[in-house]
């Protein structure tokens, strides 16, 4: 699912190029893919974009960054239960917009499986509901996706690449196995993809890094075009990807779909502090984004950076350099493309600790050897020398000083490559930038005719020429230009040390026609631009270099261009600017809150009429059946699949019950409270590992209605589900001592339930069953002037007095001026870990938190910019909920921004739909006293 490659290797002979026969447009052969007849070496970045939510025009400012960070593709998921509620729902062109960004290709996969880390693996809850398997030849099963699949589809096929679109390939399936029952339901899929008008290759992504061949086109039975395998090296580089696709799929390009070492981070992996990602050095994601309302899996929580190349918070990270450097390698290493695996080892070096892969291109004697560590964990510093083949002989290089290899270090060395494009020709000039660790030493051989090279200003720079061969040896810092004039010929060698390197960019110059940014397939030209944070567009008009992007800081912005290029333009404006001031970030702590008791549902008079009632006694969860009791008290079998869940159980006490018992099961990471006719009896404060629990609730005569109705309140948390058929809400649930039984159980969730949820804007996942919730008090213009006024921060006496739930609200704003990008976060300093709480964040009417002060990890929390309210007044939002007696509060509360960046990007308020646009469909909100 996130970093995908397409293309690396191949065999050495010339074979037939594959198409779907419905399209020559994107073909391939087994070494690479191609583009309009242009080989193209496939490097995705993995994005979801339902993860940065709210103004979709933010996909952009990703996309952009992806691009110019050396990526040429985009695995765009699409998450069914968002756009599926209930199952006729029609998924609308403005939901979902593959065509948002232009620049850049898009791999689709509609996610109809259970992935992703999302809530039900990206099943909608009504989902599990059905009887028999899903993902299989279950008729009841196809009745359920054929609809979701069917509308994706043909917005898919209006944006393909056939149609001008940047949409190159889609997923059928993802992580499964052949069998005959499946092989029913994938070939079930193809069908449907191509009756809908989708003629570009379809593809599979098998698990086990591609060992396993199902679905291989080149194994008898269903097939998809392109099979795809993953792998989760988590930092240990594997050998092995090459042998075990020959062995199963010789005629598709090796192509890795999920390919990652970073990792999933649960509830309670690490202290508190951070996101939890930040000392994650593998990215898992190129941009993963957040995990709003109840959108997460139960072992994720808010965050889902992963270990990300670019952040929560939108800023790209020196991972996104790392990418940048080989993207802009790969993207004009054409020899690469039709390159064979030669031999692997650790004999190709002086010391047996460093790893190397020989390709080579057999057609144009181009070869690239590859060089790390043999252990690619080690962080030791090795020198070796490398023996390499070459059309001047066998050569053991350097041929002075030796190749250093420090720590997680790799090196690709090349051999009778063509200099030519290796990075761009400006003019008559052809480029080469070549870059090393600070400190190292360089050797690099040209074939030239008769060199002629001025070294007076080079610093630590020697050369020699013999039989046609210029060697050139450097120290590596800084950066320096070395230029070269071979007759009619011009060379410009420009050494760089790896940081510096960081801060070169290789701008695609574009062209007219929907694919002229398109690096290959539209334009070949490129501009080399030093300084920036971010290079988003390039474009040479008349006598000047049109640049856009973002500055991080005060920046001197140099480029390479063509001679005619006079003028340099930075964001429509001279390369000396000023920074606007930045006001300074609200103060929580001085800020005005109001607040209002938000638990009205265990008082026993109640009105509970206009809950669900829930008394079914059958159910299609037959993998996690009820355990005790009467009546199926499963959230999902009642329309509800997500956020908080108030149970009401009523029966007539004869004063001889003793004790209720009771088995919830909430996911990982989930809890609950219980009271008796008001009166508080405990909570089950939820773990990282266990899913359900089973508890006695002692009872006395003192808390009973002896000959009246008796009303047993459950307050649960929901941390969604791990896959489809996964319930939640009371297992089983008995009455001990006399009796008595419960005769009556009514349950609320969100308002409306998924059905009829009354903000279809951010959607039916967005909110859960809290009182404040369903009346919408996390909205803005919520009219909370009635309520009381209230902190919930410690420091301020706020917070809530005892067991229960209190709802906070209050406003900011920001005054961000044009100009300026400022990510934004909140932070939550934690309680004693004793205090057990939990809160939920609410920004402008999103749930953009959740945090647990008893488990943990994440303590910041990323503000949106999609949400983010930057010149408009900004609406704050937190739920409070202690789990004891003895009540809780916030220890601490505040902003802090990741950076301060000067953009070109056009960011703007985008004003949702608030608390009038809904109050006709919400309950008549009424003010509680606080807890």
């Amino acid at each position: 699912m996130f970093l995908r490659f397409l293309g690396l290797l191949g065999f050495c002979f010339v074979s037939r190029r594959n198409s779907t026969d419905l399209s020559d447009d994107v073909t391939w052969d087994p070494h690479s893919l191609s583009i309009f007849g242009q080989r193209v070496f496939i490097l995705s970045a993995e994005i979801h974009p339902w993860r940065l939510p709210g103004n979709p025009i933010l996909w952009t400012d990703i996309f952009q960054k992806v691009k110019a960070n050396g990526f040429n593709t985009v695995s765009f998921y699409v998450n069914w239960a968002t756009h599926f509620p209930t199952t006729s729902t029609n998924v609308s062109q403005g939901d979902f917009q593959p065509g948002t960004y232009r620049d850049i290709q898009v791999f689709i996969d509609s996610a109809k499986d259970a992935d992703g880390e999302t809530t039900g693996g990206g099943f909608p809850g009504w989902v599990g509901n059905i009887a028999g398997n899903l993902r299989d030849n279950n008729p009841s099963y196809q009745q359920a996706w054929t609809p979701y699949l069917t509308a994706i589809s043909r917005i898919i096929a209006k944006n393909q690449i056939t149609n001008g679109g940047p949409i190159i390939l889609v997923q059928a399936e993802n992580e499964y196995s052949a069998s005959t029952s499946h092989n029913i339901y994938m070939q079930d899929i193809i069908n449907l993809y191509k009756a809908t008008g989708i003629v570009v290759p379809i593809t599979f992504n098998d698990q086990h890094g591609g060992a396993a061949g199902n679905f291989s086109p080149d194994k008898p039975g269903t097939h998809v075009d392109i099979y795809c395998g993953d792998s989760y090296p988590a930092g240990q580089v594997q050998a092995v990807y090459y042998s075990d696709h020959v062995a199963v799929a010789p005629t598709d390009p090796l192509c890795l779909a999920e390919f990652a070492g970073g990792e999933l981070l649960g509830w309670g992996s690490t202290p508190f502090g951070g996101t939890g990602y930040e000392k994650i050095c593998t990215p898992q994601m190129t941009f993963g984004g957040t995990n709003w309302g109840q959108t997460a899996e139960p072992t994720s929580y808010t965050s889902y950076d992963y270990g990300a190349g670019i952040r929560e918070s939108r800023v790209a990270t020196i991972k996104m350099n790392e990418m940048r450097l080989q993207g802009a390698f790969l993207r004009v290493a054409r020899d690469l493309l039709g390159a064979t695996l030669i031999a692997n080892g650790t004999n190709y070096t002086t010391s047996s600790l460093i790893h190397t892969a020989e390709l080579r291109n057999l057609n144009t004697g181009a070869a690239f050897y590859f060089v790390r560590h043999d252990q690619s964990t080690s962080t030791a510093l090795t020198t070796t020398r490398l023996n390499i083949t070459t059309s001047a002989g066998h050569l053991l290089v350097p041929s002075s000083g030796l190749l250093t290899l420090n720590g997680l270090d790799s090196k690709i060395l090349v051999t009778d490559f063509s200099a030519i494009m290796t990075w761009t020709t400006i003019d008559s000039v052809d480029y080469v930038l070549l870059f090393a660790p600070a400190g190292q030493t360089g050797e690099t051989a040209i074939h030239l005719e008769d060199p002629v090279l001025n070294l007076s200003e080079s610093l630590n720079v020697s050369s020699r020429f013999a039989n046609g061969l210029l060697t050139l040896n450097y120290a590596v810092g800084g950066n320096q230009l070395i230029s070269i004039q071979d007759g009619s010929k011009s060379l410009g060698i420009i050494v760089l040390d790896k940081y510096t390197a960081y801060s070169w960019h290789a701008a695609v110059l574009a062209r007219d026609g929907n694919f002229g940014n398109y690096f290959s397939i539209g334009s070949n030209d490129t501009v080399l631009v030093s300084g920036p944070y971010l290079v988003r567009t390039a474009l040479i008009l008349d006598d000047t270099l049109v640049l856009s992007g973002d500055l991080n800081g005060t920046t001197t912005i140099q480029a390479i261009v063509p001679s005619g290029v006079t003028k340099l333009t930075w964001n429509s404006q001279t390369l000396t600017v000023s920074k606007n001031s930045i006001p300074p970030l609200p103060n929580l702590s001085r800020n005005k809150w109001k607040v209002s008791g938000s638990l009205p549902e265990i008082d026993p008079d109640f009105d509970d009429s206009g809950f669900v009632t829930a008394n079914l006694t059958s159910t299609n969860y037959t993998n996690l059946p009820p355990l005790a009791g009467d009546h199926v008290l499963y959230s999902q079998q009642y329309g509800f699949y997500g956020g908080n869940l108030i149970w009401r159980g009523h029966f007539n006490a004869t004063g001889e019950e003793t004790a209720i018992v009771t088995t919830v099961q909430s996911g990982f990471a989930g809890g609950y409270s219980a009271w008796i006719n008001g009166v508080f009896l405990g909570s089950s404060q939820g773990s990282s590992t266990v899913s359900f629990t089973t508890d006695t609730w002692n009872l006395t005569s003192s808390v009973l209605r002896v000959g009246q109705d008796n009303v047993f309140v459950v307050l649960q948390v929901e941390t969604s589900t791990n896959s489809g058929k996964e319930p939640r809400g009371i297992r089983g649930y008995a009455i001990v001592g006399g009796t008595a039984k419960f005769s009556l159980w009514k349950l609320q969730g969100n308002q409306g339930g998924a059905a009829n949820a009354p903000d279809t804007f951010r959607g039916y996942l967005n909110e859960g069953g809290l009182y404040a919730e369903r009346i919408g008090a996390h909205l803005p213009s919520f009219p909370d002037s009635s309520w009381s006024d209230g902190t919930p921060l410690a420091n301020s006496g706020g917070g809530i007095k005892g067991a229960g739930v209190n709802f906070f609200r209050t406003t900011f704003d920001l005054r961000v001026p044009l100009g300026i990008d400022m990510p934004v976060r909140l932070s939550i300093t934690p309680s004693a870990i004793t205090s057990n709480f939990r809160a939920q964040i609410y920004l402008n009417g999103w749930q953009v938190g959740k945090y647990i002060n008893n488990i943990g990890p994440q303590t910041l929390f990323v503000l949106p910019a999609g949400i983010l309210l930057r010149n408009s007044t900004n609406t704050l939002a937190i739920s409070l909920w202690s789990l004891d007696g003895k009540g809780a509060s916030l220890a601490g509360l505040s902003f802090v921004t990741d950076g301060i960046f000067e953009s070109s990007f056009p960011f703007a308020d985008y004003l949702a739909p608030d608390y009038a646009d809904q109050a006709a469909l919400r309950p008549s909100p009424t003010f509680n006293p606080p807890m």
